[in-house]
């Protein structure tokens, strides 16, 4: 007997049609175009918190070493010429040929390396304290062959902010070319010092190669009196830590204008500034006597190298500012708009200002 079976009934195929497919494919752009801005803001905002934690820990470590040497950390330039405040000439302290240490050319992120916990790397460079600096095969100062071969090119994530690409070695930085040497993404606040327009064209009102000038005989914003006259050779700038710092250690009690309103260190982008090695007295510094996030954008690296006093200003990657870690050791993002006046104020130890943070 043959069973009677009923016929299977087929159901329609179903599947997207390619409006359907174009329409999904849109939408899934749109919200991965929505969503990216987001997540690159959250990353922005982590590599920010890092580079704060970091500034800190740099704010830190110069306090811990103030506690024992009873003065911050302090740099020692490379070459004899000194002056005073006024620009005055008045001989070579260090002098080897009469009994001194030398002009070896550390910088002051070497003095606060112990407390940075890079106990090693600081003895590794303690024989470059004494004697002239020079790089040659037979260096002397913080040139000597063990220490551009071991040490200087030791680059520290506590020195680099990870928001600048750029922050990392370099074979490019004044006085080493051709050497790789670690380079610091924070450089210490001499104040409002620049480079004088006898020296360069940095302050000239005339010149349009200045960060303040415009060409026509104004300055844009113009800026009262400069608190040092050469913030290159003088042994007194109105900040904290500068190149010759050595002459005159700064001391808290020297800090008048108040711990809590003065800038110890600030950030710096080490593609603008071919003078960032970290642990050279050239490469440790920058001024608020230059507009906060000023760019050469369109320089080359040739220019950016010949009219290198340009770059000698605090900058960030960081949108809308800089960070910058004060003397009592608190860390503040500093908006690129803040008045110039009240940023130089913030830059000297000494100068009475009335200065905010906002």
């Amino acid at each position: 007997m043959i069973a009677n079976r009923s016929p299977r009934l087929r159901s329609p195929k179903s599947g997207f049609t390619l409006v359907e497919l174009l329409v999904v494919i849109a939408i899934i752009g749109i919200l991965v175009a929505l969503l990216l801005p987001a997540v690159q803001a959250a990353r922005e905002a982590a590599r920010r918190i890092s580079c704060s934690n970091a500034m800190k820990n740099v704010g830190l470590a110069a306090l811990n070493y103030e506690v024992s040497a009873k003065h911050l950390p302090i740099s020692i330039h490379q070459w004899s010429e000194e002056r005073d405040i006024n620009g005055k000439y008045f001989g070579k302290s260090r002098d080897v040929a009469t009994g001194g240490d030398g002009y070896c050319g550390k910088g002051w992120i070497v003095d606060i390396l112990p407390q940075l916990e890079e106990q090693a790397l600081y003895d590794g460079m303690k024989p470059g304290f004494v004697g002239d600096f020079t790089k040659s095969l037979a260096g002397r100062g913080m040139g000597l062959r063990a220490i551009r071969e071991n040490y200087i090119g030791q680059q520290l994530k506590v020195l680099t902010c990870p928001s600048d690409p750029s922050a990392t070695t370099s074979t490019q930085q004044f006085y080493w070319q051709g050497i790789e040497v670690a380079t610091s993404s924070y450089k210490g606040c001499i104040g409002d010092s620049i480079i004088p327009e006898g020296e360069n064209a940095a302050q000239d009102p005339g010149s349009t190669s200045s960060p303040f000038g415009n060409g026509d005989g104004h300055v844009t914003p113009a800026p009262p009196a400069i608190g040092s006259p050469n913030a290159h050779n003088t042994v007194d700038c109105n900040g904290v830590l500068f190149r010759n710092s050595y002459y005159r250690p700064v001391r808290l009690s020297k800090i008048t204008d108040g711990t809590s309103k003065t800038f110890l260190a600030g950030e710096s982008v080490i593609s603008q500034d071919f003078h960032s090695a970290a642990y050279f007295s050239d490469g440790d510094w920058a001024t608020c006597g230059i507009p906060l996030n000023y760019f050469a954008l369109d320089a080359s690296e040739d220019d950016l190298k010949r009219e290198w006093y340009k770059g000698r200003g605090f900058k960030s990657l960081h949108p809308g500012g800089a960070q910058f870690v004060m003397v009592d050791g608190s860390v503040h993002f500093v908006n690129e708009d803040i008045d110039t006046l009240n940023f130089r104020g913030l830059a000297t130890r000494a100068g009475d200002e009335v200065t905010s943070l906002q």
